[in-house]
């Protein structure tokens, strides 16, 4: 098996891999119409090209004789240590041979060559095997946010890898608050940062801009954010760029 980078002439095999593992990990909890609409929205020739082009965007692919049999798609912040794993699907004919183990771990080396520091894995927390596949190695759940598919709402985990989640205590107006540098998200001017009341990050508090500093941002209920103070915005990513 290998794994490396992927290209252009892998679109095909990484869409296949895609829809092949929605379905088999996804479909006793989403429709086959979200699931086949997700497929189409992410994983067309024109949203990889772009997503290949994307500045912090890491495609990587695991081959056998020469065919696609998983990929994993992580982001890199600008200018922060972090990094998220948004997807790490393996074809359901190849699970449980290493694949999963091989592209994470790859996965890992190469943000950590990038200046990666900190890194996050996102799963939905109806998909079974993929938090048990993250807590089988070494990442430890740390926090939750809501994804909207469709019209439903739905609880996505957040995994951070062992002893490896800074929390930054900040005094802001007579209340110290902890700033998760574990859990991000991308904005259009800099990444936001969750936000807890409290050192065990049990207690949501809501998001830190970091181009500006501010605590004092926006949130709808479809989870867009906005700082109220220089106008920076959370980015579409993984379910909400298809169904908000």
């Amino acid at each position: 098996m290998q794994v490396r980078e992927a290209r252009t002439e892998d679109m095909s095999g990484i869409r296949d891999v895609a829809s092949r593992s929605l379905a088999s990990t996804y479909s006793h909890f989403l429709d086959e119409d979200v699931i086949d609409h997700a497929v189409e929205e992410w994983f067309s020739d024109k949203s990889l090209e772009s997503e290949f082009q994307s500045r912090g965007m890491l495609f990587l692919v695991a081959l056998e004789g020469g065919d696609v049999v998983g990929f994993t798609q992580s982001d890199m912040l600008p200018d922060v240590p972090e990094g998220n794993i948004l997807w790490l699907h393996v074809d359901p004919d190849y699970r449980g041979g290493g694949v999963g183990t091989a592209l994470l771990g790859r996965t890992q080396e190469v943000l950590t060559e990038k200046g990666v520091k900190t890194l996050s894995g996102l799963v939905l927390a109806d998909n079974e095997v993929g938090n048990e596949f993250y807590r089988e190695h070494g990442f430890e759940k740390v926090s939750e946010r809501t994804a909207t598919i469709g019209d439903q709402t739905y609880t996505e985990n957040v995994y951070t890898e062992t002893d490896k989640t800074v929390l930054e205590p900040r005094e802001v107006e007579g209340q110290t608050l902890y700033i998760n540098r574990a859990e991000s998200s991308r904005g259009s001017k800099a990444p936001f940062f969750v936000v807890f009341t409290d050192e065990a990050a049990k207690n949501r508090y809501g998001y830190f801009c970091s181009n500006c500093e501010s605590f004092d941002n926006s949130m709808d209920s479809m989870e867009r954010i906005e700082c109220n103070k220089c106008g920076n915005k959370r980015k579409a990513t993984r379910w909400d760029a298809a169904y908000l």
